[in-house]
């Protein structure tokens, strides 16, 4: 979003806010002609009422900011999806470069925060979406990675950009040996909250992975933005109710399914305050017959993560029972309450 069309959203809401987009662990190229070949377009990030080269000048890029496999110094490593490299994070020239960027764009654009894309261990995005492929499962690469991030992260706060909100993009974050921690950040995105999406549905382990490692970061009043991409109304239930299950003071939910903004009618559900949390692990609000159950003033949650079994029964209250299918969020309208999920 151009600065002059964030000023014009602001003279509507002076609280509208602006999150600033770079890639969090990569350096924009070009986008990818063919089998991985970076020769299409320059890609361009916004600089205040212009769309800008992120590529530096031939003369200004260093072979030290890159991260080379699968021998230091030699090789540098192209992400095939989206076209761009992958850098060092650790190495000073590189930073002293990135943050005079970054911070000079987010002056020039009256941004609010920073939106650090594609900040995990790189492999869980594809091992094979790079050229050079690297390694699929790598308990080494992968730990020598999440301590890149952590200290990328932790630098960050203690340089001028650091006064910005920091909000890195952690992806689904259900690999299960994945050690990234993420508390250096102001908080995080989830990209695929709650479901893969479109219909594909998260084992009920992963579910429960997400939930709990998201519940860390709300205990501490981190901010989470958690996007979910839904192709019709049980999704967009399914991800809505798991949301309502984490809520906290800085949580926020985006259902999305394509480039232009959209506006759901979940969106509006008032469930008001919540009577209880699920603290520090989800299983605190799993009833005894597997379904997930959250009370608040104008209503209650339910949510049946199972990927097999029969509908669950819900009480809702006067003597009516519900069904929670598998994958689903149940409705419900106990008498005397507001319509909740």
């Amino acid at each position: 979003m151009l600065r002059r069309d964030a000023d014009k959203l602001r003279s509507y809401n002076s609280d509208f806010l602006i999150l600033h987009y770079r890639l969090g662990a990569g350096l924009g190229y070009r986008s990818i002609a063919g089998a991985c070949n970076p020769s299409g377009d320059y890609l361009h990030i916004i600089e205040g009422n212009q769309w800008v080269q992120e590529w530096p000048s031939a003369s200004t890029v260093k072979e030290r900011w890159f991260f080379h496999w699968p021998v230091a110094g030699t090789v540098r490593v192209l992400n095939c999806d989206w076209g761009w490299y992958l850098m060092e994070l650790n190495d000073a020239a590189y930073r002293t470069y990135w943050q005079a960027e970054v911070l000079r764009q987010l002056q020039a654009n009256d941004d609010d925060g920073l939106f650090l894309d594609s900040i995990s261990v790189p492999n869980y995005l594809g091992a094979d979406r790079y050229d050079p492929a690297l390694p699929a499962i790598d308990a080494t690469f992968e730990a020598g990675w999440a301590t890149r991030i952590e200290d990328w992260l932790a630098w960050i706060q203690t340089q001028p950009i650091g006064k910005y909100v920091i909000l890195p993009n952690a992806g689904s974050w259900i690999t299960t040996r994945d050690p990234t921690d993420y508390s250096a950040a102001d908080g995080v995105m989830i990209e695929g909250f709650a479901l893969w999406g479109f219909g594909d549905y998260f084992a009920e382990e992963d579910w429960r992975l997400q939930m709990n490692r998201v519940l860390e970061l709300v205990s501490r009043n981190k901010i989470l933005i958690a996007q979910s991409y839904g192709s019709d109304v049980n999704e967009r239930l399914f991800a809505t109710a798991s949301y309502l299950l984490i809520r906290g003071r800085h949580t926020y939910l985006n259902l999305d399914i394509g480039l232009e903004p959209e506006w759901w009618p979940e969106y509006e559900v008032k469930l008001l305050a919540a009577q209880e949390s699920a603290g520090d692990d989800i299983d605190n609000l799993r009833t005894s017959n597997g379904v997930y159950v959250r009370s608040f003033e104008g209503g209650f949650v339910a949510v049946n993560p199972a990927n097999s079994g029969p509908a669950l029964p819900v009480a809702l209250g006067s003597g009516l029972i519900g069904w929670c299918s598998r994958w689903a969020a149940v409705r419900c309208l106990p008498v005397g309450r507001r319509p909740g999920i």
